[in-house]
């Protein structure tokens, strides 16, 4: 969490209102300088489920990640973040999955697109994305993730390299596919992603950057074709349009082929 004072409220109610109710939520406060803190207080105080952790400085979103996980006690980790909505069966379809489906270690779902003007965008990943399906795209959609603990303790959670900042969630799904696991996505919507113009401002250049380097180091990874190196220039490419026409194809609802 950080400066999250106007939806944290809203984000942890809709953890509240699973309808799959055996879990615990782990909050960290990245040094806000808002109300984030003082309401998460009040929210663990209403519910012995919620447990509340704070830095005294901002140390950034993969850390606080890796601290989080420290501080778990369930068999699988889900992610979210506190300006986005967990829909009701959300944990109850995930962990569905994952019980009854052992070749899988993470699963993520459909997700919808928001912001203050309301719905702008559906997408819908790859049912059973394959190690080549990582040259182009991040496969599953980490904001709805959830994955087996042991899985994240064997890779070592989160990697904290300082060049691979907002991109750190595609290179952990990376390193599970490199390890041998294997990854699905629930062919519904049950999460709401909130993203707004301020989350564009934030995909500088030395974020497209980052991409390119952490996309390489994947490839290299996961030993795909030579060809997909082609892709590296996406970012850079992505970097260039007018916003204009980088929101008119943001916005834009898509569905990959199972």
């Amino acid at each position: 969490m950080y400066n999250c004072a106007a939806t944290l409220q809203r984000a942890v109610e809709s953890i509240i209102n699973q309808t799959y109710s055996d879990w615990e939520l782990i909050m960290c406060d990245d040094a806000s300088t808002d109300d984030t803190y003082h309401i998460a207080c009040q929210l663990a105080e209403r519910d012995s489920r919620i447990k509340v952790l704070r830095n005294t400085q901002n140390i950034g979103c993969n850390v606080v990640m890796n601290r989080c996980i420290e501080a778990a006690q369930g068999e699988y980790i889900a992610v979210m973040d506190s300006d986005d909505i967990s829909l009701p069966q959300r944990l109850e379809r995930e962990v569905d999955i994952l019980d009854n489906n052992p070749q899988y270690a993470i699963v993520s779902t459909g997700v919808i697109f928001f912001n203050e003007e309301g719905d702008f965008r559906t997408i819908m990943g790859k049912e059973i994305p394959q190690p080549i399906d990582l040259a182009h795209s991040i496969p599953h959609s980490h904001p709805a993730c959830m994955v087996r603990r042991e899985a994240l303790m064997k890779i070592g959670g989160y990697y904290t390299e300082k060049g691979m900042h907002r991109i750190e969630d595609y290179y952990m799904m990376a390193r599970l596919y490199a390890c041998g696991y294997r990854g699905y996505n629930l062919q519904e919507v049950l999460f709401r992603y909130y993203d707004n113009r301020e989350a564009y401002a934030r995909r500088t250049w030395q974020v497209r950057m980052n991409e390119a380097h952490t996309y390489c180091k994947a490839m290299k990874l996961l030993k795909l074709p030579i060809y997909t190196r082609l892709y590296l220039l996406r970012p850079f490419l992505v970097g260039l349009l007018p916003l204009p026409l980088y929101d008119y194809l943001h916005r834009r609802p898509w569905k990959v082929k199972k």
